[in-house]
């Protein structure tokens, strides 16, 4: 044996040793490369739609969970969301949606970011006390969620966008919209609503569908065209 291989062969004798260790350290960067050992923050927030109609004032609410989880290796921020657009019955003039997705998972953030003393870009400050907080405060109308119809709800593709500052143009005149609101809360999220009123929800989402029927390549900027059902509702038929 050579004094190369001799070295070779001493060094070797100790691996079982490390293997434990290296094990141990191999199985941390990949639960860490996962997100499985990633700090996470969650809540239930509940957006309230006011609107006053004839000088009345009625109101829809609806409660989404959200979760975010701190950077992982790619500096990606993990999030997960779950819930349904609030719905406001206006009687005779129709219902009123306000729909959820992307911005609605950040509007906690944008609404309460100055109150709670951080940049809104800070996440891993901002959203522990996002969590923590409770009570209710005005969304900024430059955060609202997008606000629809329809002008039939047995027909998807009859979606039709509503001006925010002028809910009277849709649904006639002595409508407006009062306030939106968003609370932090312990309150379940909300579940069924959305289908009681669109019976034709879970059809569009198991087929996998946009409101106007169609999948694929987006080719119009017509909002049945550009809706899905994620936009009323995310999650599995109830």
């Amino acid at each position: 044996m050579t004094k190369l291989q001799s070295l070779v062969f001493e060094n070797c004798t100790r691996c079982p040793r490390l293997v434990p260790l290296v094990g141990f350290v191999l199985a941390t960067l990949l639960l860490a490369g996962c997100g499985w050992l990633a700090e996470r923050w969650e809540w239930n927030q509940k957006l309230t739609v006011e609107v006053l109609v004839d000088g009345e004032t009625v109101s829809g609410a609806a409660v989404s969970y959200v979760r975010w989880q701190e950077a992982n290796a790619l500096d990606h921020y993990p999030t997960a969301y779950r819930g349904e657009a609030t719905v406001v019955d206006l009687g005779a003039r129709g219902l009123l949606f306000a729909l959820i997705g992307e911005p609605t998972k950040y509007i906690a953030g944008y609404t309460l970011h100055q109150e709670l003393g951080e940049r809104r870009s800070d996440y891993e400050t901002l959203y522990p006390k996002i969590a923590q907080f409770r009570g209710v405060r005005d969304v900024p109308p430059e955060r609202y969620p997008l606000l629809v119809t329809f002008t039939d709800l047995a027909d998807p593709a009859t979606v039709r966008r509503v001006d925010p500052d002028d809910l009277a143009a849709t649904f006639g005149p002595g409508v407006a919209l009062k306030r939106i609101t968003l609370e932090i809360t312990d309150e379940a999220v909300t579940e069924g609503e959305v289908e009681a009123v669109l019976g034709w929800w879970c059809d569009l989402r198991t087929k996998q569908v946009r409101l106007n029927g169609k999948s694929g390549a987006i080719t119009d900027n017509e909002l049945s065209n550009t809706l899905g059902t994620g936009a009323f509702r995310v999650g599995g038929c109830t």
